[in-house]
């Protein structure tokens, strides 16, 4: 069997560009005001990176 590389087509990036990754699908479960709540209890000192 060979396999052929696709390209993707520019509708194709659009399309995945707006696809939630996993980690903000796991955050959404959090409310906001608890995960920074536990941000700055477990806070190691360093900025968080936005």
């Amino acid at each position: 069997m060979e396999l052929v590389s696709k390209q993707l087509t520019q509708k194709e990036n659009l399309d995945v560009a707006h696809h939630n990754t996993i980690l903000s699908q796991l955050l959404s479960l959090i409310p906001r005001h608890d995960f920074e709540r536990l941000e700055r209890k477990h806070s190691s000192g360093r900025q968080p990176r936005i």
